[in-house]
């Protein structure tokens, strides 16, 4: 690994943390009084509708379990902007059934960050400037990986984990009318999920970080939902921390379409395996990992 010293490897190891910290994994705030909705008349209860019938439409809306269940493989290239033009550019994302994976993050003249795995092993090359590092990981930490950074996985499973899910008042977000579901964990932590009301479609996940000295509030904002055959997918996320936002725009989706050719080990990670004893724990391969069923 370049050294710590090396003032632009800190920088790319600090956005790749970020971004990787920006799962589904914290505590979503309560709402404060002028977002509360109240009920038109005390003798008049609003009628909430469940939760699960609310992602039961959602999965509809999207196209359906049938068609969400046969996606064999899925793959997209993004752009990556920070609020003020801080720091630009391209990820590009593909995934195949079972475990199969390969994220690339390039940030130009900050480096480039791979994360792959065949099923079998899994790698990272860290490149910045001339300087290169090839290591292998445990296909525990790919998957986790795959799942904070496959925003479209994320969006599939909003009610993985949950101890209570339950409709609690209709709210506006992002300008569209929705239903807020409020979400708590087995492990105790809140989110906020918003649905849109008219096309049921998921327009956004709120919560809170705890930091080491402070809360930080976490939005994530689904946007610019279109076709891509036969499912309907979001084409922006904003991911909004504090006063920084990470905007996220799709320019290419695909569907079905991933070669397992495209995972298979670079010529320096092919290397490092060759290199692993056949009777070593290393390179036997781990079997798949729990919840990997989505591309």
């Amino acid at each position: 690994m370049p050294s710590q010293q090396n003032g632009t490897s800190m920088q790319l190891l600090l956005l790749i943390t970020l971004l990787a910290n920006l799962s589904v994994t914290t505590q979503a705030p309560q709402p404060e009084e002028s977002e509360k909705v109240r009920p038109p008349s005390a003798t008049k209860p609003m009628v909430l509708p469940l939760a699960r019938g609310l992602m039961t439409r959602y999965v509809n809306a999207m196209g359906g379990r049938i068609a969400l269940w046969d996606l064999e493989s899925f793959h997209a290239e993004a752009t990556l902007s920070f609020s003020g033009g801080l720091v630009e550019g391209q990820l590009d994302l593909a995934f195949r059934r079972p475990n199969l994976m390969r994220i690339e993050l390039d940030l130009d003249t900050l480096g480039t960050n791979v994360v792959g795995s065949d099923g079998r092993s899994a790698w990272e090359i860290v490149s910045i400037e001339q300087l290169q590092e090839a290591e292998l990981i445990p296909l525990a930490d790919a998957q986790r990986r795959r799942r904070a950074m496959n925003w479209f996985e994320l969006a599939l499973r909003l009610t993985d984990g949950a101890r209570t899910f339950r409709t609690v008042a209709p709210a506006e977000f992002d300008g569209h009318p929705c239903w807020e579901i409020q979400k708590i964990t087995r492990d105790g932590n809140e989110e906020r999920i918003f649905i849109d009301r008219q096309k049921h479609l998921l327009r956004g996940i709120r919560m809170i970080e705890q930091g080491e000295f402070q809360e930080h509030e976490i939005t994530l904002s689904f946007r610019d939902w279109k076709p891509v055959k036969p499912l309907i997918l979001f084409h922006e996320i904003v991911i909004s921390r504090d006063d920084l936002d990470l905007v996220i725009r799709f320019d290419k989706i695909g569907l079905n379409k991933v070669s397992p050719d495209r995972f298979q080990p670079p010529a320096e990670i092919e290397k490092l395996l060759r290199a692993i004893p056949t009777d070593s724990p290393a390179a036997k391969p781990e079997g798949d990992q729990p919840g990997n069923d989505a591309p």
